[in-house]
């Protein structure tokens, strides 16, 4: 049985993940904050829990023993809310990530995989490849980019790191009541609910959407071992704001007008547009399966259920 440690596994990607891993037999250790453990813990059943915060670098004395895999999914990940808050932004992503660095140094898992974000790449990334000059212009942006820099140092210490730079990820299971984070899932539960959606920004913006089952997919895969390894996970099509708002209204099967769209201005820090090349990611056998329309209509089911 493998052992697996999972930071921020209460979230949205962190309980598909855990999903994933049970299937296989395996054992899951979820360190996440008390309230986020709390209230979803019917997806967390069959793990094992810690509650802290990984900015306390204490809470890593309570995880103790030989890993495979840790996932270091914990942040915080709304580019909006980092402007705003920036010290608890940084607070969580670049010391929480100085914390299980340190204890990965002590305890030795075999490999780490850490989701960064597209957020890294800046203002414009269209067909983005890696080996692009990391310019971040958000406050959760250079967060990321510093997060992977801290764990790339481990490859000293004999622990291989997977980073995975997501991209607009979606699906059912996500916060819909949270309008900071989620740009596919913001659109939807407003149109939903109201018939009208406020957007921040230009309508001409475009984003690369990835649908959760996808990303799950890209960072269970079998990565070449030894050593580390950076990849895009995104589809490579791009899709303007104003294309995905029509297609959700239609996927609500409610008429879409012009004057349903409330515009305000764009916040400090926000892409204009982004989408993955990933050409590398596919080198290794890995390709989304999930279109849009597909994903969509999973994720307009599931909000019903809500």
């Amino acid at each position: 049985m493998k052992r697996y440690l999972v930071t921020g596994g209460a979230g949205f990607i962190g309980s598909h993940l855990i999903k994933n891993l049970k299937k296989k037999g395996n054992k899951i250790i979820v360190l996440d904050l008390k309230k986020k453990i709390l209230e979803n813990k019917n997806k967390l059943k069959g793990c094992e829990l810690v509650m802290g915060d990984i900015s306390n670098e204490k809470t890593f004395d309570k995880i103790k023993g030989k890993f495979e895999t840790v996932f270091h999914l914990a942040a915080k990940t709304s580019t909006a809310v980092g402007q705003i808050k920036s010290k608890e932004c940084i607070k969580t992503n670049v010391s929480g990530t100085k914390n299980l660095y340190k204890w990965a140094i002590k305890n030795k898992p075999k490999k780490i995989v850490f989701t960064s974000s597209m957020a890294v790449y800046g203002k414009i990334a269209k067909n983005v490849k890696e080996k692009r000059k990391l310019s971040p212009i958000s406050v959760y942006g250079q967060t990321k980019k510093n997060g992977e820099k801290i764990l790339s140092n481990l490859k000293n210490k004999k622990i291989q790191v997977i980073i995975l730079r997501l991209f607009n990820v979606y699906g059912p299971g996500q916060d819909y009541l949270n309008l900071k984070q989620g740009m596919l899932s913001i659109y939807l539960y407003q149109i939903f609910k109201n018939k009208y959606v406020k957007i921040t920004g230009s309508l001409d913006r475009s984003r690369d959407l990835i649908f959760i089952n996808d990303v799950i997919s890209a960072m269970t895969l079998r990565f070449p071992q030894k050593k580390n390894f950076v990849a895009n996970v995104g589809t490579g099509k791009p899709i303007k704001v104003i294309k995905l708002i029509k297609k959700i209204f239609t996927a609500l099967k409610i008429n879409f007008r012009r004057d349903r769209i409330l515009q305000t201005k764009e916040h400090k820090g926000d892409t204009f547009a982004s989408y993955a090349n990933i050409r590398l990611l596919k080198s290794l056998r890995w390709s989304p399966k999930f279109d849009l329309n597909t994903g969509l209509r999973q994720t307009v089911k599931d909000l019903k259920k809500f």
